[in-house]
């Protein structure tokens, strides 16, 4: 069985993705880490401990992580809308401020920060864990700097985030790596081996309103939570980017899904990527050297350009339903 450690910013996608980590057999959830993103801390925290408790979980910890991103909110021009929150409408949101399930009663998060608990965990793991952060990765980068020789303990880091065709925050930057540049800059030369799924394979495997439908008709409390959120994932997307045919991407999932099944990414080649966070119209850009530019560079991840729809959808209806 293989140990994760997941890093979220949890919204609706964080939050299916989750899910999926606690249906799958293969993998064991050691821990739950929230970070600024999607949402402020507040809401990322709170909301990952309430699909705990809905789902009966509570034994798995949730450490709350950073706060803000390393430096990119500094200048006050640079990210005058972060952190994310406060605002209570839904229907034009692919996430809104809090899932729509019952505030946590019971379960809390940890005494212990999420930058603590890396460096704890992984200073003292008999064996080696994947990280598999979907959201900024402030948390794993702070860490780094702290204590750089954590990353022997590390197996892998699948990392939801990053563009190479097109970004959805900007034109040029996908949203998890323009949030914090800087951290993504850190961990991708962290010197761990690295997997990306980027929005040009979470946008080839969209799921369908009807499948969504199908998902709902399946009855598991994983089931209902996930249908309302892929459908509330399509109203939003066709206010502001519509996929066609009703349907819309369920980024974080799919990084979950290629551990289970590689072949649900397709395409999947070994590349040097950079971080551009230089501040202007390019800050947060994923530059893809697919062109061989750096020839003095060696590749530091597998980069998934494309995935397989089907495949996708069928995995992930079999997990939803299986708990």
């Amino acid at each position: 069985m293989r140990k994760i450690i997941m890093d979220v910013d949890t919204g609706t996608d964080d939050a299916i993705a989750i899910m999926c980590a606690l249906a799958a057999e293969e993998l064991d959830v050691v821990a739950i880490c929230s970070v600024n993103g999607n949402r402020g801390i507040t809401y990322t925290t709170e909301n990952t401990l309430r699909l705990l408790e809905y789902l009966g979980r509570e034994e798995v910890p949730v450490y709350k992580g950073a706060h803000l991103p390393m430096v990119s909110t500094l200048p006050a021009w640079r990210r005058p809308e972060v952190p994310y929150g406060g605002k209570e409408f839904r229907e034009m949101e692919i996430h809104g401020d809090w899932l729509e399930l019952p505030p946590s009663v019971n379960k809390k998060a940890e005494d212990m920060d999420a930058v603590s608990f890396y460096i704890k965990y992984l200073s003292e793991a008999k064996e080696k864990v994947t990280i598999v952060p979907v959201g900024p990765l402030t948390n794993l980068a702070l860490a780094f700097r702290a204590k750089p020789e954590i990353v022997e303990n590390i197996e892998e880091i699948v990392i939801m985030g990053a563009a190479y065709a097109h970004g959805n925050k900007t034109a040029a930057a996908e949203f998890n790596w323009w949030c914090d540049p800087e951290a993504a800059k850190i961990v991708m030369d962290c010197g761990a081996k690295i997997t990306v799924i980027p929005l040009d394979a979470t946008h080839k495997a969209c799921v369908k309103g009807s499948e969504a439908d199908i998902i709902e008709a399946g009855g598991t409390k994983a089931c209902l939570a996930a249908a309302d959120m892929i459908k509330q994932r399509i109203r939003g997307y066709s206010t502001f980017q519509p996929m066609g045919d009703d349907m819309a991407p369920v980024h974080d999932a799919l990084a979950v899904l290629y551990m289970l099944d590689p072949q649900v990414c397709e395409d999947v080649r070994p590349m040097y990527v950079d971080v551009d966070f230089g501040g202007g119209n390019s800050d947060g850009m994923s530059i893809v050297d697919v062109d061989k530019r750096y020839y003095d560079r060696e590749p530091n991840c597998d980069f998934a350009f494309s995935a397989n729809r089907e495949k996708f959808v069928a995995l992930l209806t079999k997990l939803l339903k299986a708990r």
